[in-house]
C-alpha cells in the first residue's frame, strides 16, 4: 500500500543496466531455441538455390554435368555441410517442441537436457556427413 505522506510517482526504480550480451549466461535452451530459428531462416534462404541446381541438372546433361560440379567444390561441400547441421537441428528441435506440445519432459531439468541433445545430435549428425564429404 502506498504511504500518503510520500509522493507518488510513476517511475519504475532505477535497475542496473547490462548492455553486454556477451557476459549473460542463457540456458541451453535458450540457445537451442535461437539455433532453431536461425537454421530455419538458413534452410528457407537456399531453397532458390536449390530449385536452380534442380533445374540445371534437368535441362540436359552438361546441364548435370555443371551441377555436379559445382557440388563437389570446396566452398560447396562446406555449404552442404552447414545446410546439414540446420537441417538435422532444426528436424530434433522440431521433434523436442512437438514433444513439448504434448507436456512431455516440460520439467526444467528435462528441458535443459533435451536441449543438449538436440544441440549434440545435430553437431553429430554434421560430423558424420562431414567424414562422409571430405
Amino acid at each position: 500500500m502506498l504511504d500518503p505522506s510520500q509522493p507518488h510517482t510513476n517511475h519504475p526504480r532505477k535497475r542496473p543496466k547490462n548492455l553486454n550480451l556477451l557476459s549473460v549466461k542463457f540456458p541451453m535452451s535458450a540457445v537451442m531455441s535461437v539455433g532453431h530459428r536461425a537454421a530455419g531462416v538458413f534452410l528457407f534462404l537456399t531453397i532458390p538455390y536449390l530449385l536452380y541446381l534442380l533445374q540445371l541438372s534437368l535441362t540436359s546433361e552438361a546441364g548435370f554435368a555443371l551441377a555436379k560440379a559445382e557440388l563437389q567444390s570446396p566452398l560447396a561441400k562446406i555449404f552442404w555441410l552447414i545446410a546439414i547441421w540446420a537441417l538435422a537441428h532444426h528436424f530434433l528441435a522440431g521433434i523436442r517442441y512437438f514433444l513439448l506440445d504434448f507436456d512431455i519432459a516440460i520439467k526444467r531439468e528435462m528441458a535443459q537436457k533435451s536441449a543438449v541433445f538436440v544441440m549434440i545430435g545435430g553437431f553429430v549428425v554434421a560430423v558424420i556427413c562431414a567424414v562422409i564429404l571430405f
